[in-house]
């Protein structure tokens, strides 16, 4: 007879063999997953079928050869949302969840409703989700995302949370297209909020699960990471209402005068700037507001 815990010691001697980061938690995960019960449940799992450890060995073979567990998973979780993700789409990070605190802040403290947000390169809809099931009742979200493969799993994760974020009076509105594009924002915006490809493109990740999995789509973007940011910029001062916001994601070594909050601010379009942490203290993402005298959709 064959336990959960003799299961989980042999699945960590294998993730560890295979050098795979974190290989203790994600045996843990792994396991729980195929006996459908959390780590903490594995406790009181009772023994594994044959059929389970065959599952379980597939599994790990996966993560041996580093694909990422979100993926052998189905989910990824973000905050208190668990996002359907697999390959085509970015998995939302750890570090994303400081930005979506910060700008849930941010909205819950306007006076004025409806707030109207864009969640420009929504990917899964990490952020986009995480405004319309948590910012204010009534808040209409816009998810802008272009790549095909990616669609669908915003789709799949918008249709999974709408009876939470309905039952609050908000409305999520999926836009395929580029956010490089004018026509493809909607005007009268309170936030614009962003995590968009920023890796210059001879920047190769060291992590395989980045490397081989994470659409490129999603992670490269011309010789100096800003291809697609400089345009979202633009297009952003011109749907910002006046007093609204705007908070995009970085590198850690995006951040001062040579990065992100620079960029921002060669534009004249933006002002009080400022660069925030992420939960390690490394510059994370930018904060800006729209100068009175940009062109918004509020004329």
């Amino acid at each position: 007879m064959t336990d959960a815990r003799q299961v989980t010691a042999e699945v960590t001697r294998r993730l560890q063999a295979a050098e795979v980061p974190g290989a203790t938690a994600d045996a843990r995960w792994i396991v729980a997953h195929v006996l459908r019960t959390s780590p903490a449940g594995l406790a009181f799992a009772g023994p594994v079928s044959e059929e389970e450890i065959a599952q379980i060995e597939a599994a790990t073979t996966r993560r041996s050869a580093r694909e990422p567990l979100q993926h052998i998973l189905g989910s990824a979780p973000f905050g208190d949302l668990e996002l359907a993700v697999g390959p085509g789409v970015f998995v939302p990070r750890p570090e994303t969840e400081v930005l979506a605190q910060y700008m849930l802040t941010w909205l819950r403290q306007q006076d004025h409703r409806p707030l109207h947000v864009v969640d420009a390169c929504a990917g899964s809809g990490a952020l986009a989700l995480a405004v319309a099931c948590h910012a204010p009742p009534g808040t209409q979200v816009t998810a802008i995302e272009k790549s095909v493969d990616a669609l669908p799993w915003l789709h799949r994760n918008v249709a999974a949370c709408a009876p939470r974020f309905q039952a609050r009076g908000s409305t999520v509105e999926i836009v395929a297209g580029d956010v490089t594009v004018p026509d493809r924002w909607p005007t009268d915006q309170d936030l614009v909020v962003s995590n968009p490809p920023y890796i210059p493109d001879g920047c190769i990740p060291r992590e395989p699960e980045v490397r081989d999995h994470d659409p490129a789509v999603a992670l490269f973007v011309g010789p100096d990471g800003f291809t697609v940011l400089r345009p979202l910029l633009t297009n952003a001062a011109s749907v910002l209402r006046p007093g609204g916001l705007i908070a995009v994601e970085h590198s850690d070594n995006q951040g001062g005068a040579d990065g992100v909050p620079g960029l921002i601010e060669a534009t004249a379009a933006f002002h009080t700037i400022t660069d925030h942490p992420d939960f390690t203290g490394r510059p994370r993402f930018t904060t800006a507001r729209p100068r009175p005298d940009s062109p918004s959709g509020s004329g």
